[in-house]
C-alpha cells in the first residue's frame, strides 16, 4: 500500500511543470462602475486606457443590442469618463489605428475619434455576419482584421470600411475564431481549439505556433518574444517562442480580451463583470 502511494506521488510530481512566470495584481479599476467590460487597450499618445462595455446586465445576452459603450480610464485604473463613447450595441474587441479607435460591434465595425469620442463611421459587415468579436489593426498597411465567432471567419476591413474575407472556417468540429493579433507581417489567431497559428499576410501561408493550447482563446497579446492568451471561463496562458505552453493564472474570474502594454509594463485584464485588473508579469528565478 505504501509502495503504491509512493509511486503515485512520484508520478504526480514528475508530471507537474514548474512555472517560469507569475502574475502580481497591481490595481483594479475604481468603484466597480464598468458594466461587463470585454476588451481593453492603452493609448500611449494620450496616456489613456479604453475599455469596451457590453452592458448586458439587464438582457444577460452579450450578442444583442444592449446600448453598450466605451469607457476612458487613466493608467492607474481610475475611471475618467464611464460613457465616453456611446451609440454602440454590444462592443467587444477594440484596437487603435492612428487617431481612431476601432470597435467590433456585433454586425459592424465602428470607428471612433480618440480626441472627441465621437463616432466617425459605422461599417456594416456582410449579410449573416453578426457576432464580430475581436479586432486587430495594422498601422503599417492602414487596415484592421476582425473575427466573427458565429461563422468562425476572419475579415480584413479597409480604412474605407470594405470587408474582405481572408480566412474561412476551418473544416473541423473544433473550429474557433476570436482573439486576433497583428505581429509584424503575421496575423496571430486560433483557427481551431488546440492550436495557435500565424497567417503570413504577404505569402498567405499558415504556420502552427503550438498544438498544445487546448482552450478556446478569447484575448491574445504579445509579451516580449512570447504570446499571452486568455480563455473566457478563466485562465491566462503564456506561449514561448518554442511553442511551449504554461498556465500563469487560474480561473479566479472570467478573463476576457487582454492587452499587454510595454509602456506601462502591465497586463490589463477585463473581468467581464465590473473591473479592469492590472497585473505585473514576473519572470521567476530558476
Amino acid at each position: 500500500m505504501k509502495k503504491n502511494i509512493l509511486i503515485g506521488l512520484i508520478i504526480l510530481l514528475t508530471g507537474c511543470n514548474s512555472s517560469n512566470y507569475s502574475l502580481k495584481e497591481v490595481w483594479r479599476s475604481s468603484n466597480k462602475k464598468l458594466l461587463i467590460p470585454e476588451s481593453v487597450t492603452y493609448d500611449k499618445s494620450k496616456d489613456i486606457i479604453y475599455a469596451s462595455n457590453v452592458n448586458s446586465i439587464k438582457s444577460s445576452n452579450p450578442w444583442v443590442n444592449n446600448g453598450g459603450f466605451i469607457s476612458k480610464l487613466d493608467k492607474n485604473g481610475t475611471i475618467l469618463v464611464l460613457k465616453w463613447a456611446t451609440g454602440l450595441q454590444a462592443p467587444k474587441g477594440i484596437d487603435l489605428l492612428k487617431n481612431s479607435l476601432f470597435v467590433a460591434d456585433l454586425n459592424q465595425v465602428v470607428e471612433i475619434d480618440t480626441t472627441s469620442g465621437k463616432i466617425l463611421h459605422k461599417f456594416k459587415a456582410p449579410k449573416g455576419i453578426n457576432k464580430l468579436n475581436d479586432i486587430a489593426c495594422d498601422d503599417k498597411n492602414n487596415r484592421c482584421f476582425v473575427s466573427d465567432s458565429g461563422t468562425k471567419k476572419i475579415f480584413e476591413v479597409s480604412k474605407d470600411g470594405k470587408f474582405r474575407l481572408i480566412y474561412r472556417r476551418e473544416n473541423s468540429k473544433k473550429a474557433e475564431q476570436n482573439g486576433l493579433l497583428v505581429d509584424g507581417d503575421n496575423l496571430i489567431m486560433q483557427g481551431r481549439v488546440g492550436e495557435l497559428k500565424a497567417l503570413d499576410l504577404k505569402e498567405k501561408k499558415i504556420k502552427i505556433i503550438t498544438k498544445d493550447l487546448d482552450i478556446p482563446i478569447d484575448g491574445l497579446t504579445k509579451y516580449g518574444d512570447n504570446y499571452i492568451v486568455s480563455t473566457w471561463s478563466g485562465g491566462i496562458y503564456l506561449i514561448n517562442k518554442n511553442g511551449e505552453v504554461e498556465k500563469i493564472f487560474g480561473d479566479k474570474f472570467n478573463t476576457a480580451d487582454i492587452f499587454y502594454s510595454k509602456d506601462l509594463n502591465l497586463l490589463l485584464v477585463p473581468d467581464f463583470a465590473h473591473n479592469i485588473v492590472a497585473f505585473r508579469v514576473n519572470r521567476l528565478k530558476k
